[in-house]
């Protein structure tokens, strides 16, 4: 049992360390000059060089950037637990085959890759004028997400007694008034479930923004971070400082969020 428990230690250790190195690295090159970095790339900075943050701040435009990627992120999030929570309901509440029909056709939508409907994506919005603005990339992003809240969303939704509901229709209310002042405030565990998923991936996403946000005044931080790199010449420094400022806030969201992210998954996932 001993060496058992030991084995598990170094295994999780060392997972730990794979996984924090990339940040260690990051965290190295924000903080070092140039002339450090080529001197030696995994040393510790001699002094501590908050310089590359400033100049980051000032050439990269990170407050626009900022205000656009929270802006897309919103939107999106909210549109996927809006549509999610009402689809997820209807579905588990739904006894026709029709139901079970669109429940199994949003499921297929999550075995298709992004790269099969990328060009398409890219075709669909051009035709649309759904480019450089971000009602279109938000709709994407909503299109991806909900398939994955509706699946949280329907097995949660099964796990409430349908007596509750029974209840609430004798003394009047309605369909939608149970779904909001009943069905609404226990769909919390599984809401902050898929509000953390899909915050951490719009908000770290690069390949949709390059392909939907072209203009500058809507680049996202993913984005904006790419121009750092020229044809003939890159600012490693740089970069990494802008990566770690637009870490920040995700972190600090995730740290706020993480006590609901087992508990949803286990409520949503497993019993459906």
């Amino acid at each position: 049992m001993k060496m058992t428990r030991w084995l598990v230690f170094a295994a999780v250790s060392i997972a730990a360390v794979v996984f924090l190195f990339p940040l260690y690295v990051a965290l190295l090159m924000a903080l070092k000059s140039t002339k450090q970095t080529f001197e030696s790339f995994y040393a510790l900075p001699s002094s501590l060089n908050l310089t590359n943050f400033v100049q980051a701040w000032q050439t990269s435009n990170y407050p626009s950037a900022f205000l656009n990627s929270v802006i897309v992120t919103v939107i999106s999030v909210v549109l996927i637990v809006i549509v999610s929570g009402l689809s997820g309901y209807a579905i588990a509440r739904g006894n026709k085959p029709l139901y079970t029909f669109f429940y199994i056709l949003f499921l297929t939508g999550m075995m298709v890759p992004f790269q099969v409907m990328m060009l398409p994506l890219y075709q669909l919005g051009k035709s649309f004028d759904l480019l450089n603005n971000y009602w279109g990339i938000a709709l994407i992003y909503g299109g991806f997400g909900i398939q994955t809240g509706v699946l949280f969303y329907t097995g949660f939704v099964r796990s409430i007694s349908r007596e509750i509901e029974e209840a609430a229709r004798i003394d009047g209310c309605s369909t939608p008034g149970i779904f909001v002042r009943i069905i609404m405030p226990l769909l919390k565990p599984v809401t902050a479930t898929v509000l953390v998923l899909n915050v951490l991936y719009i908000w770290n996403d690069f390949l949709l923004p390059l392909l939907f946000l072209q203009n500058k005044g809507y680049r996202t931080i993913p984005l904006q971070q790419y121009f750092f790199f020229g044809q003939y010449s890159s600012d490693l420094n740089l970069a990494f400082a802008y990566a770690i400022m637009g870490l920040i806030p995700i972190v600090a969201f995730f740290l706020f969020m993480q006590r609901f992210i087992v508990k949803g998954i286990a409520a949503g996932a497993v019993k459906g």
